[in-house]
């Protein structure tokens, strides 16, 4: 799939979304090594988006990353940086958040942050609040 999301929520957490979106598709649970203590769930969205539910009893925050495979490598020649643009783009408002650096905000207010990035052939944009 071209739009991962990998977060680390609670397996209920991923439950609760399987129940919510009657088109959910229960994928392969990933391999695990003999030493990693996580529980996974991984399941596609109705929208196409595949997703990797990791639960971590130890861990102090949940977060989630948004792996999309487009990058700088494909900017149009007239348009360099087109890609980071976008990137910075998405922080700046939304439906739900609408303000600038209000999702910011949201996620400073409990605890958490945000970053992105963009390398020549994929953008990432990551999030965590405590858990």
């Amino acid at each position: 799939n071209k739009y991962p999301i990998h977060t680390n929520c609670s397996l209920h957490q991923a439950r609760m979304a399987q129940q919510t979106d009657d088109k959910v598709t229960p994928l392969v649970t990933p391999i695990q090594g003999k030493a990693d203590w996580r529980s996974y769930r991984a399941f596609r969205l109705s929208n196409g988006v595949t997703c990797l539910a990791v639960h971590d009893k130890e861990s102090k925050t949940t977060g989630m990353l948004c792996h999309v495979n487009v990058g700088a490598a494909a900017d149009p020649r007239s348009l360099s940086g087109l890609a980071h643009f976008c990137e910075h783009m998405c922080f700046l408002g939304s439906e739900k958040y609408p303000g600038e650096n209000e999702y910011k905000r949201f996620l400073s207010n409990h605890g958490g942050r945000s970053n992105a990035s963009t390398s020549m052939h994929a953008t990432n944009y990551k999030a965590e609040v405590l858990a």
